[in-house]
């Protein structure tokens, strides 16, 4: 079978792999049928990450079962659509059963698919067939009405709104919001769009990026556009930073009102990183960041999804075939989806 490789910086090739069979029990084989580009992906062809090559790519993705291992026969249907989540977990270790699948005990530490490690063992997305280990815990099924398009990111773009702020409102009533959008360009606008989509707070969506400030404003979220972030003149009680840039950062992390919270989908290449601690001490703030928790986060999101409340289909700019995928992954866009 087919499967497309991130080769070299700038390079990406179709390889001619073995196709994956049913060895054991628990086990399933899905065929991606909507495959997002991640936000990451464009730095990490382009050698801007720690993350280096060779290896397959593609990690959000939605797909079809085609064959599971006989154990699971009368638990999923053949057919069935399914959306996994990109990291690799067991569901039954210490770790998993506290609700870090992220950080499951019985792989390798942050095994996934289309990144090493992970890639090298279970695949990337961009593939005529992906196997899945862990079937039980890995295979969450969604309603064949809901376009696969529209929730290829659900595993980690759009997994980050729950991360960035869904988990937080329960604590946070209404919250004067801010979204900082940049180099995680998705990311923020998902996250903008369910909040003003929930109207679970008061949300403003800032850029630098004229096309995404468009796209925002095109949905009705509220937008301030800069030309380079300034001095901030508001506060806000919760504060999403999409930005992956020191300038979006520093905006962002001085918006903090009195006991807000700060969350943040930005990923910084050291570990120098700093922050106006004496500002945030005095003002009482919340900081979280770390990588996302792709299952609970996409179980947590769905309901909303599958209601229709929340549409994130509308974040999706540009749909190629997968013939086109090796070249449409280098292309700029802020939502790419594969399809088959």
């Amino acid at each position: 079978m087919q499967r497309l490789l991130f080769r070299k910086k700038g390079i990406l090739e179709w390889e001619e792999v073995e196709t994956p069979t049913i060895t054991g029990e628990n086990q399933a084989l899905v065929e991606p049928i909507a495959i997002a580009r991640c936000d990451l992906d464009l730095p990490i062809v382009r050698g801007e990450t720690v993350f280096r090559a060779p290896f397959p790519v593609g990690h959000e993705f939605v797909g079809r079962i085609k064959s599971l291992s006989e154990d699971l026969n009368g638990q999923y249907q053949i057919g069935s659509v399914v959306a996994l989540p990109f990291q690799i977990s067991c569901g039954t270790c210490p770790t998993c059963l506290s609700h870090h699948n992220n950080s499951c005990e019985t792989v390798p530490y942050t095994s996934a698919y289309g990144m090493p490690p992970g890639a090298h063992n279970v695949g990337g997305a961009i593939s005529e067939l992906i196997k899945v280990p862990y079937a039980k815990q890995m295979l969450f099924e969604v309603d064949s009405k809901i376009d696969p398009v529209g929730i290829a990111s659900l595993s980690d773009n759009i997994a980050e709104v729950w991360k960035l702020a869904g988990r937080f409102l329960e604590r946070k009533k209404d919250p004067k919001t801010l979204v900082v959008g940049g180099n995680a360009g998705s990311i923020g606008l998902y996250t903008a769009l369910y909040l003003h989509q929930t109207k679970k707070a008061e949300v403003v969506y800032v850029d630098t990026d004229r096309s995404r400030i468009e796209l925002a404003s095109s949905l009705g979220i509220p937008v301030t556009h800069f030309t380079t972030f300034p001095k901030p003149n508001e506060k806000y009680d919760l504060v999403c930073d999409a930005s992956a840039t020191k300038e979006g950062w520093d905006y962002a992390i001085r918006s903090l009102g009195k006991n807000a919270i700060f969350s943040s989908a930005s990923i910084f290449w050291t570990n120098r990183w700093e922050i106006p601690y004496l500002e945030m001490y005095n003002q009482g703030a919340e900081i979280h960041i770390g990588r996302v928790e792709s299952l609970d986060s996409m179980k947590a999101l769905y309901p909303e999804i599958q209601k229709g409340i929340f549409t994130p289909e509308k974040i999706v700019t540009k749909t190629v075939s997968f013939a086109e995928a090796k070249e449409a992954w280098l292309e700029e866009s802020i939502k790419l989806v594969v399809t088959r």
